[in-house]
């Protein structure tokens, strides 16, 4: 599946729910329950992924493996998200089932999945590096013009260490499509929203904060 879309995120911090100010009086509405998003990132040995991103670069990616709440026999995912300037490319395949993570981490590690979904597909000596876990909200506007995720309760945690580390900051992110950039910037300019939005990735924040920390 390969999805093309305009993303824009904007930044609270824990203990501010003015957002669902927003959510109710555009009228979104919850689509999904909500649910633990967990992803493992992959990136060169020298984090080129996350230094293309810091550096601001126009064409930049960053590849994840990605499962929803426990494992218990669920699918597990790999994604290709691709920023090239504005617009937001993604790329997601299946890789398995799962029976639990001890399962997983096996084949994370296995030949076969470096040859199958990194080496012979990316073209980079790619390795784990950070895992991110979050809980995530879903909403849409009913016209489906309009998609809206809330991320909050953020933690992150390394391949050298069992402790995770939380984030205080809660995402709201919004995914359109380009055709609807007037209406949805119309949106933000009547709620108030342009002072929150900024350039925001999990995956850099939290390289930083374990780099910070010295566990990088």
């Amino acid at each position: 599946m390969k999805e093309n879309r305009l993303e824009k995120k904007f930044i609270y911090n824990e203990g501010d729910n003015s957002y669902n100010f927003f959510i109710l009086n555009s009228m979104f509405k919850k689509t999904y329950p909500s649910r633990k998003v967990n992803s493992i990132y992959f990136d060169t040995p020298f984090h080129k992924d996350i230094w293309d991103n810091i550096n601001g670069f126009g064409d930049r990616k960053k590849i994840r493996v990605r499962w929803y709440d426990k494992i218990n026999n669920s699918e597990v995912f790999i994604e290709k998200k691709r920023k090239i300037n504005f617009i937001t490319q993604k790329t997601v395949k299946k890789i398995d089932t799962f029976k639990n993570f001890i399962d997983l981490d096996s084949y994370l590690n296995s030949e076969h999945f470096h040859n199958k979904f990194l080496r012979s597909k990316l073209k980079d000596n790619l390795k784990r590096s950070i895992y991110v876990q979050y809980l995530r909200s879903y909403y849409e506007l009913p016209n489906k013009k309009l998609r809206l995720t809330i991320d909050k309760d953020i933690k992150i945690m390394n391949n050298r260490t069992n402790n995770f580390f939380q984030q205080d900051e809660i995402i709201l992110e919004l995914k359109y499509d380009v055709k609807y950039s007037n209406y949805v910037n119309d949106l933000i300019f009547k709620f108030g929203l342009n002072n929150r939005n900024r350039k925001f990735s999990k995956y850099v924040n939290s390289f930083i904060q374990l780099n910070n920390s010295a566990f990088i």
